[in-house]
């Protein structure tokens, strides 16, 4: 605590900074760090000058990334999948909604952030691949992703004004069905919104038949050949938001509720059966001549069931089911000021403290799994507390430099475990001692610095250049889990590759050293074409990964996790060309983007779980009237270097052909695509193993179950559509 009152001093000194300057200064961010996606791209899915291939299909909110260059979602729940960026898993990207980061409760990571976030509610993504600004937060290595839901809107009179839209959609492939509303009231000084949505999926088709009927042993259930199991959900959102302006200050407080009742996880052993959270978020900007000073306080509760759903076995051994609770609490202060020194200079710095808790217990439902409590995770802390300090200046018209420095301090700790039976020192017992007899209370020091630089020698060229040193703590889950039982393991898996991870009480933080470069060429106005080449390194010291197995009956591992080295490499080609308006055919554009990224284990000079290979995107725009259309073409090569310790199987390259088209006149807005037009069978690079049916559980089973596993096939030819009105 003696540190987090010396960083308290820090802030208080720097708010002597203060100067007076032009309130109305706005530096600029820098490409080699900042993507953005606008409201309007989210809502029409159509721009001149951007790529969007996710948006329509899907009402997964991570989906929105799938249209920036160099990050990727892996296969989850079917509004639950995890991004990646560069090859790094969503527990080292910092991922910000309204200024709130949140960490997984669940084992399986049934609750990434980006679910907890209703798709229709979000006004726009940035993304700070590789190197993030320290004022964007610490604690990860890979990039930050911040979400921004609705701000609010008020009227230019004292006068009340009311909005409201009301939006339905329907996808072919898997019935996927739902509704959102949104409804304001505004005056000059005061607003009050309600947004919720409501939707669900049967399970989805495949291209064509990707297994036959023996796959996963005798099922409970008959899975058609071509049906991927465990693929549908039930979801609904609800979120109020109130704001009062009082002169300076605009005050804002949300309330968001989410219920899952069921989803489907296509590559993991168990479903939820039951999913709730409650976020309360309040926030104080105050605006002054000098910048503005910002207050928030949040807490987050999460609640997490799981067993088996319908399409997998539910009793074996004549025990019925497992039932797991995750329990997830996090709450946080953060103070963060804008202070605009002159016109030259732009200084941030904040205080940050968020304290996370989760419990993870599994009830006794007979047989071998009794008669205790087992307890996963017994009163596990994450208490994060970080003050950082962040410069800005435009030397002149050409030079431009970012300097930001973060100091953070990780606090963690847990409490005893046990097994469903201590007394069975095979199964619980050596593992339960073993991990009581442990000092858990651990602390980690973080140091973060990002330095960043841009130069524009003239009006058709851009080149820049960064630095970022970043530290990571071990989660939880990959602390604190302690179970070497095949059964017990196999659900401690945020990975979907089928196998069972062990933690480790002692692992070392995570050090990464990014240099990246971006080079970006246009025309003189920025609007009829540009193309950006941005090429990273990274390395990464004490890397958390899988460093020791041990086989099973079933064909999969039991790994432990521990500290090693890494490199990750790539590069980011995107680029646009507006191709000029053909008479009578309306506004053309063409949009493009590669990506390429390879990581490596540099202790074993094994390959990097789920790095997504050499893959393009392509979209070809048309405007004319009030029709939007698009044409939208990805082609992923085939996935040919993988986890060796985790056995990651290889995909075959593939192209997917989606086509789009808008009408939007005054207030109505109809939206019909087709995905997957060809009806391709292939399966997504970072899927992971296929466990949506049948006997999941069977650990113990050598050669029957899961033995010729298959990835997770992708879906196939699905038409889609939506209608929207605003009030």
């Amino acid at each position: 605590m003696k540190q987090f009152f010396f960083l308290f001093f820090i802030f208080l000194n720097c708010l002597s900074l203060q100067t007076n300057a032009d309130e109305n200064l706005s530096l600029r961010e820098i490409y080699v760090i900042t993507d953005v996606l606008t409201p309007g791209e989210i809502t029409s899915g159509q721009s001149s000058n951007r790529l969007s291939l996710s948006d329509q299909f899907h009402q997964d909110t991570a989906s929105l990334l799938n249209i920036f260059t160099g990050v990727d979602n892996a296969v989850n729940g079917s509004v639950s999948s995890i991004p990646y960026m560069r090859g790094l898993n969503d527990t080292r990207i910092r991922i910000s909604v309204d200024g709130i980061d949140l960490q997984s409760a669940c084992t399986s990571h049934s609750d990434p952030t980006l679910s907890l976030v209703n798709i229709n509610d979000v006004e726009y993504v940035k993304v700070f691949a590789g190197i993030t600004p320290v004022s964007m937060g610490g604690d990860s290595i890979a990039g930050t992703i911040k979400v921004k839901t609705g701000s609010p809107i008020f009227s230019n009179s004292e006068e009340l004004v009311e909005s409201s839209s009301v939006r339905s959609f329907y996808k072919s492939n898997n019935d996927e069905q739902g509704t959102n509303l949104k409804t304001s009231l505004a005056s000059d000084s005061f607003y009050v919104s309600y947004s919720g949505s409501y939707s669900e999926s049967n399970n989805y088709s495949a291209g064509s038949n990707s297994k036959d009927s023996s796959y996963g042993g005798s099922s409970d259930k008959s899975v058609r050949n071509d049906e991927v199991g465990s693929s549908g959900y039930r979801m609904e959102n609800h979120q109020i938001h109130f704001a009062k302006q009082i002169d300076n200050h605009l005050m804002e407080l949300k309330l968001s509720y989410q219920n899952s009742p069921y989803q489907g996880y296509m590559n993991q052993r168990m479903d939820v059966i039951g999913q709730n959270s409650h976020k309360i978020n309040f926030t104080d900007t105050i605006n002054y001549g000098w910048g503005k000073l910002e207050f928030q306080a949040y807490h987050n509760k999460i609640e997490t069931k799981m067993n088996f759903g319908k399409d997998k076995n539910f009793n074996y051994m004549g025990t019925p089911g497992m039932s797991m609770t995750h329990h997830g609490f996090t709450s946080g202060v953060n103070i963060n000021s804008e202070v605009y020194l002159d016109d030259k200079n732009t200084m941030r710095y904040g205080l940050e403290t968020q304290l996370h808790e989760v419990d993870d217990e599994w009830d006794p439902t007979g047989g071998m799994m009794s008669p205790n409590i087992l307890k996963n995770i017994n009163d596990g802390k994450r208490d994060r507390y970080s003050a950082f300090a962040e410069l800005d200046r435009q030397w002149n018209t050409q030079w431009y430099t970012q300097t930001g420095f973060r100091l953070s301090k990780i606090r963690m700790d847990s409490g005893d475990v046990q097994g469903y039976d201590n007394s069975n020192m095979m199964m619980y017992g050596n593992d339960v001692n073993s991990f009581n007899s442990q000092n858990r209370k651990k602390d980690d020091t973080h140091l973060d610095l990002s330095l960043t630089a841009s130069y524009s020698p003239d009006l058709r060229q851009t080149h820049e250049f960064g630095y970022s040193l970043k530290n990571r703590s071990a989660t939880l889950q990959e602390r604190y889990l302690w179970s070497n039982a095949a059964m017990v393991s196999s659900m401690a898996n945020w990975f979907g590759d089928g196998n069972g991870y062990v933690g480790d009480v002692n692992l070392d933080k995570e050090t990464a050293h990014t240099f990246a470069y971006s080079a970006v060429f246009h025309d003189e106005n920025k609007n009829k074409w540009n193309i950006s080449f941005n090429p990273y390194l990274t390395y990464v010291d004490d890397y958390i990964d899988a460093v020791s197995f041990v086989s099973r009956a079933d064909g999969f591992r039991t790994l432990t996790l521990g500290n090693q080295n890494a490199k990750i490499y790539g590069l980011d080609v995107k680029g646009m060309v507006n191709l000029g308006n053909f008479n009578g055919f309306g506004d053309f554009s063409l949009n493009t983007a590669i990506s390429y990224a390879r990581g490596q284990n540099t202790d074993t000079n094994d390959d990097l779980y789920h790095v997504m290979p050499l893959n393009m995107k392509v979209i070809l725009s048309q405007k004319f009237n009030h029709w939007s259309n698009s044409i939208n073409i990805q082609v992923v090569d085939n996935k040919d270097r993988t986890n060796n310790i985790r056995q990651e199987m290889e995909t075959s390259g593939y192209a997917l052909v989606d086509l789009k088209t808008a009408y939007q006149k005054n207030n109505f807005l109809v939206n019909v695509g087709v995905y997957n037009l060809f009806d391709r069978e292939y399966d997504h690079p970072l899927g992971g193993v296929y466990f949506g049916q049948g006997r999941t559980m069977a650990t113990n089973t050598s050669g029957v179950t899961y033995a010729n596993a298959l990835n997770v096939p992708g879906m196939g030819r699905a038409i889609f559509s939506s209608v929207q009105y605003n009030f």
